[in-house]
């Protein structure tokens, strides 16, 4: 059960169809009025979820080609912009506001975690967190509040030290890195995510080059079929 949190009201903005899923533009409010924009991608069966968090110079419509494919494969997936970035409210307006903006997102993502695990169909132990770039640390995180995780998807992110422990003393929780070869730090702080793991499913993949974060995606084409494929397999069964 989601830890410390008080699920959101929704407010469905659009709906769309994407292949074989209903795509909607869906708002969740926050406490202090902030209002959060995310995409939730239903698919037509399926219990597993996945919740894609953004890197910090792109916006959720980045995870859109993933989350087509995860949602194909039977999971319901939900994208969303952080506080002051993308479409979502809280925009700062003083240099203050924009060093202390991202103290504000574990709150967000505990809420959209909890939007996601209250979708009709959703079953609570089955669920994944991704996130690229300064999306890894909150992505981490979030797995740790969320302690029913069985996955973690992290593109070029930083290992932090709370993250390594928590990875490394939980076997049931799967982890899947990617990096750039010349992304030096991104590529150490994969290697360090997913060595920490014990778990025999976590995946390490090393491209060449320089991409970051989403970016990996559109320069290495094997790299969305395998995650997608791997999540599946890591999310497959009935809830623990």
């Amino acid at each position: 059960m989601l830890r410390g949190v008080v699920v959101a009201a929704l407010s469905a903005v659009s709906v769309v169809a994407v292949s074989a899923q209903t795509v909607r533009e869906v708002d969740i409010p926050m406490a202090d009025g902030v209002v959060l924009k995310g995409s939730y991608f239903a698919p037509q069966s399926g219990g597993a979820a996945v919740l894609l968090l953004p890197q910090c110079d792109k916006d959720r419509r980045a995870w859109r080609a993933v989350a087509t494919d995860l949602a194909a494969a039977g999971m319901h997936v939900l994208t969303i912009d952080f506080r002051g970035l993308g479409e979502s409210g809280g925009k700062p307006s003083s240099d203050e506001e924009r060093r202390t903006l991202s103290a504000k997102w574990p709150k967000d993502v505990d809420a959209a975690l909890a939007f996601l695990i209250g979708r009709q169909g959703v079953d609570s132990g089955r669920i994944a967190v991704g996130g690229a770039s300064c999306g890894v640390p909150q992505a981490s995180a979030a797995a740790q509040r969320q302690r029913s995780a069985r996955a973690l998807l992290l593109l070029s992110g930083p290992a932090m030290d709370d993250a390594r422990a928590y990875i490394a003393k939980t076997p049931g929780l799967a982890v899947f890195g990617a990096a750039a070869a010349q992304d030096i730090a991104a590529v150490q702080g994969s290697k360090d995510l997913v060595g920490a793991s014990t778990n025999p499913a976590s995946t390490l993949k090393v491209y060449d080059g320089t991409a970051h974060g989403v970016e990996l995606l559109a320069a290495n084409k094997d790299l969305q079929t395998s995650l997608v494929t791997w999540l599946a397999q890591q999310l497959s069964g009935t809830k623990r």
